[in-house]
């Protein structure tokens, strides 16, 4: 009979345990919006969310946008939502329009001995959230403002020690 009850409370306390084991994570809003640069939808964008004053959490969310410059925030995983609160969003989108060279690093553009040219398609003020000047508002019912309307034109930038030579 002993064992019995011991089982019997082992099992739960098991179970009290796991029904109180969360796995810290806030609760998740799923959040669509729109992406457009003059009114014209941005494909291919990648965006960056960072939260604003929200109490114990700093984790940042992105997304991707696609041929109709929709995006689905994830936070955790590709399309999972993200925490209510507020963000200041960044837009990234920039495209090489020279010839790579050889061995070429993404990463660490500056020992390039070849410039290499790149087109911001989003005007590169957007491409960090101390820059964009974007806020937005998640809550239960969705984003404001739903659409991040940019406006701007296209840039060329060059980069690398030699872009600055005559």
């Amino acid at each position: 009979m002993q064992l019995i009850q011991r089982c019997f409370a082992g099992g739960s306390l098991g179970i009290l345990l796991l029904a109180g084991c969360g796995d810290g994570r806030p609760s998740l809003v799923p959040i669509n919006g729109t992406v457009t640069l003059n009114g014209t939808p941005v494909e291919g964008a990648q965006l960056g969310f960072e939260p604003q004053e929200i109490e114990g959490y700093s984790r940042p969310s992105m997304a991707i946008t696609d041929a109709q410059g929709k995006f689905t925030i994830g936070t955790y995983d590709k399309a999972d939502g993200i925490p209510a609160g507020s963000y200041k969003v960044s837009v990234f989108k920039r495209d090489v329009v020279s010839k790579l060279p050889e061995n070429f690093n993404s990463e660490d553009t500056a020992s390039s001995v070849v410039p290499v040219t790149y087109k911001w398609a989003v005007p590169q003020k957007y491409s960090t959230t101390l820059d964009s000047g974007i806020t937005v508002e998640i809550s239960s019912s969705g984003m404001k403002p739903d659409t991040i309307a940019l406006t701007g034109e296209a840039e060329v930038q060059t980069s690398g020690p030699a872009a600055n030579a005559p």
